[in-house]
């Protein structure tokens, strides 16, 4: 081994998890090896401070399989290092900064000047994805259709969702959930999901400084905020061409025209075109002049030529103005099959949103298409589990609660699970039983409803209630909330199906702090678990929540109060042999919340 003093190492954790352990071989020895996210792709992680001498050799190395390799370096690398066959020779001695990216079939190893060794570049800032691997978070929906009118139909009961109606509930909205999903917040006809002018925020949901104060209401309250970003079409100023300025301050001002639409867009259709007795599309007709739709049409609206670079420059400033000036935490795409799936990777590398997913109302086969395009970097809403797992509940036949949708097919990570969304709730043409005409608000389906709502806290990817579920039914919604956090279900917890049948359905769920137990229908008639380990900690007709929390909780003295009734534990965060700690008092945690001592 080396001399002790060697190398100094810190670790700052981009995800955290209990899989192999990578690191960088130095002459062959391992100097580093820190936990990777859960699986091989997507793991990320910084190493600060490494001094490298002349004529060292260093390798990418992983300590499970005991594989070692080099992939090209990033173009952000510095000089200094040259590949020969799978590993690299240090040309010159100095304090470097590592940056690992373990991506789908795109590995990338980035070298800078350790930031605090001298001058150099701060690695640490570099993009890291938009699909957080093992994701604990829980999401809403803060909205539903037309809930920003004050004779709205559910309103009476479940209250409008204007930002200073959402502004009183912060408080309670953030010891519950992690990310709140607001509608479109840019100018715009009806709920904003026609956009008219992207920069400008005042909106049928309130002013621009009632939403400021909103999302920071939200954010003293521990929670990010989820901007519904609508960029497939536009509405227009007055003519089907005549656009506002989008004006983003320092990231740009933009003035789109007929340059910016799809040419194959409707307003150059034969059937648009001007005659004696119709003026069509008027003297727009013929003059769209962008590339062709490279998504699915849209013909509500005109469609942004995504293809054009001025069109990918005015939706990078949009971005990052809503991240940076508006404080935006996270993107919900509208229409996300409306364009070629690369423009979200390209858009999201831009502008960092902390989590990205889409809308595609397509089956499992397409999304997982389009996810592949986006180079993994999308999550989406996962339709097919809707109209699988939670139709299948509505109609009690749990046996479509078994392999649904992107949880069944291997990519429950990039699954946003939901029961009803604002497109269908209270709609007079939708006969789901879960939205159509508000049914699933009826006492005769709760119990159904509930069941419905424990798989969604149940199961594996990011799950996302609904407003008006949460407004009527939330003393039933917090203990499922409480029972995931506690045993740490996450976005890729394994579920082991045990009783799978029409008439119920009963399977365990891995999570990070321990396991729990899931039981719907006429699997919950039995007395209990019958292990004591297992707690019940959720239920009702026809479901059950059990949990077995592996990892110890430490002590009521250990937390301090953090914005009202929200906890933290207190101490001190350490690194040891590149594990991270927390000290509090005489007590050490692991990641895990285990006492070490």
């Amino acid at each position: 081994m080396r001399k002790a003093g060697w190398m100094i190492v810190a670790l700052l954790w981009a995800t955290m998890g209990w899989a192999a352990n990578y690191g960088i071989l130095v002459n062959g020895n391992v100097y580093f090896a820190g936990e990777a996210a859960g699986e091989f792709e997507g793991f990320q992680q910084y190493l600060a401070h490494v001094q490298v001498s002349s004529g060292d050799e260093l390798q990418l190395y992983d300590a499970e399989n005991q594989a070692a390799w080099a992939v090209d370096l990033n173009t952000w690398s510095v000089a200094g290092f040259t590949r020969d066959g799978n590993h690299y020779n240090a040309n010159v001695s100095g304090c470097y900064d590592f940056y690992i990216k373990l991506k789908y079939e795109q590995d990338e190893l980035y070298i800078g000047n350790g930031s605090n060794c001298g001058e150099g570049e701060d690695l640490s800032d570099i993009y890291m994805g938009s699909v957080p691997a093992q994701c604990e978070a829980v999401l809403m929906q803060a909205f539903y259709n037309e809930s920003y009118l004050a004779t709205a139909p559910g309103v009476s009961e479940y209250g409008d969702t204007k930002w200073t109606t959402l502004t009183s509930q912060a408080a309670e909205l953030g010891r519950y959930f992690d990310y709140i999903w607001l509608p479109p917040s840019a100018f715009g006809d009806g709920a904003g999901y026609h956009p008219k002018q992207y920069s400008n925020q005042n909106s049928n949901w309130g002013t621009r400084a009632e939403l400021d104060a909103l999302i920071s209401a939200l954010h003293n309250a521990g929670t990010k905020v989820v901007a519904d970003i609508v960029i497939n079409h536009c509405a227009n100023r007055s003519t089907w061409c005549d656009f506002y300025e989008m004006d983003f301050g320092e990231y740009g001002v933009f003035y789109p025209d007929e340059t910016y639409i799809c040419s194959n867009d409707e307003v150059n259709a034969e059937w648009n075109r001007p005659t004696a007795t119709s003026d069509g599309s008027g003297a727009c007709w013929g003059t769209a002049s962008g590339s062709l739709d490279d998504g699915d049409n849209w013909d509500g609206a005109r469609d942004w030529s995504h293809d054009k670079v001025y069109v990918q420059q005015m939706f990078i400033a949009y971005l990052q103005w809503m991240r940076n000036v508006m404080h935006y935490d996270g993107f919900r795409y509208d229409k996300g099959d409306g364009f070629n799936n690369w423009h979200h990777y390209n858009y999201n590398k831009h502008s960092r949103p902390e989590i990205a997913f889409m809308e595609s109302y397509n089956g499992d086969d397409r999304i997982i298409e389009e996810i592949e395009q986006s180079n993994r970097d999308i999550m989406a809403l996962d339709f097919q589990t809707k109209w699988r797992a939670f139709d299948g509940i509505a109609a009690f036949d749990y046996s479509k609660c078994q392999g649904s949708g992107l949880l069944g097919r291997g990519y429950a990570k990039y699954a946003v699970t939901f029961i009803e969304s604002h497109d269908w709730f209270l709609r007079p043409d939708n006969e789901n039983e879960f939205g159509g005409r508000g049914n699933s608000m009826t006492p005769a389906l709760k119990d159904r409803l509930m069941q419905a709502n424990a798989f969604l806290l149940g199961m594996p990817g990011v799950p996302c209630v609904f407003y008006p579920h949460w407004q009527k039914y939330k003393a039933d919604i917090k203990p499922m909330i409480e029972a995931r956090k506690l045993a740490g279900i996450h976005s890729e917890s394994p579920v082991y199906d045990e009783q799978v049948t029409q008439s119920g359905y009963q399977c365990t769920i891995q999570g990070k702090y321990g396991w729990m137990v899931l039981q719907l229908g006429d699997k919950t008639t039995h007395t209990g678990w019958g292990d004591a380990a297992y707690q019940l900690k959720a239920s009702g007709n026809g479901y059950a929540m059990w949990v077995n929390r592996t990892a110890p909780m430490p002590d009521p003295a250990d937390f301090e109060e953090v914005k009202g009734e929200r906890l933290k534990l207190k101490g001190e965060k350490f690194v040891k042999d590149g594990q991270l700690y927390i000290r509090v008092g005489d007590k050490t945690y692991n990641v895990m919340g285990q006492i070490i001592k």
